[in-house]
């Protein structure tokens, strides 16, 4: 009796942890069209077209940009949507990005008098959301500034507090929208430079395992009509191939 019991425990044990390992916990900020909190949108069905066909399942939390990854740190999640190459030092990066942002600088049209691309920036004071690490790729010194949400920092900028302000070109036109106070013909805004997406892995086995699953993946269905048709329909982004 004790031995029938013994060999139920580890066949349980053993079918739990088959059935945890074919999950997958991905971490990401809500972005309207990308990543909805309803579990759809552009990333998700991205996501979806990769792993669901290898029998995985997807379990998605919403959280800020800076906790996201900050769970994949500390093994609370497997990746992160949406990771700039090389971005944070313990995160694993796949060869195959999925997007990109296109980062632009909204300011005053009285803080720079004639646009000259990054040099413009040096010496300002320049705000983006907590964790996106701009400065990590800009070629110029700024004071740096972080925000926790993209309305803090129109309203820093409304206020005069920081000269200018870098983000994704999408993910700010959909804040201003909704933004009222905001008075947009008063500003301009320029291309600052452009950055590829990719998740973000967890430094472990299964991290490994996962990233590697996501370049074959993502190698055959860049190839594929149907994959194309994700990014046409979405109106979030284009297809980055």
């Amino acid at each position: 009796m004790k031995f029938h019991l013994f060999l139920f425990i580890i066949f349980y044990t053993l079918s739990v942890w088959a059935q945890d390992s074919k999950e997958i916990v991905i971490a990401t900020e809500s972005w309207e069209k990308a990543t909805n909190r309803d579990g759809t949108g552009l990333y998700w069905d991205i996501i979806d077209a990769v792993y669901r066909p290898l029998g995985y399942t997807i379990i998605k939390k919403h959280t800020s940009y800076t906790k996201a990854t900050q769970m994949v740190q500390h093994g609370q999640a497997d990746l992160w949507l949406a990771a700039y190459k090389d971005e944070k030092d313990f995160a694993l990066y796949p060869k195959h990005h999925f997007d990109q942002d296109v980062v632009i600088a909204l300011y005053r049209s009285e803080t720079i008098e004639k646009w000259q691309g990054e040099k413009s920036l040096k010496g300002l004071k320049v705000a983006w959301i907590r964790g996106y690490d701009y400065d990590k790729y800009l070629t110029e010194d700024v004071e740096k500034v972080e925000v926790n949400s993209r309305e803090n920092g129109l309203k820093l900028l409304k206020s005069e507090r920081i000269g200018v302000l870098l983000d994704d070109r999408q993910d700010l036109a959909e804040t201003l929208k909704n933004y009222k106070e905001f008075k947009a013909p008063d500003y301009l805004t320029k291309i600052v430079m452009q950055l590829k997406l990719y998740p973000a892995f967890s430094n472990s086995d299964k991290g490994r395992k996962l990233s590697k699953e996501w370049d074959e993946r993502m190698h055959q269905l860049i190839q594929t009509e149907p994959f194309k048709r994700l990014y046409f329909s979405s109106e979030y982004a284009l297809f980055p191939y």
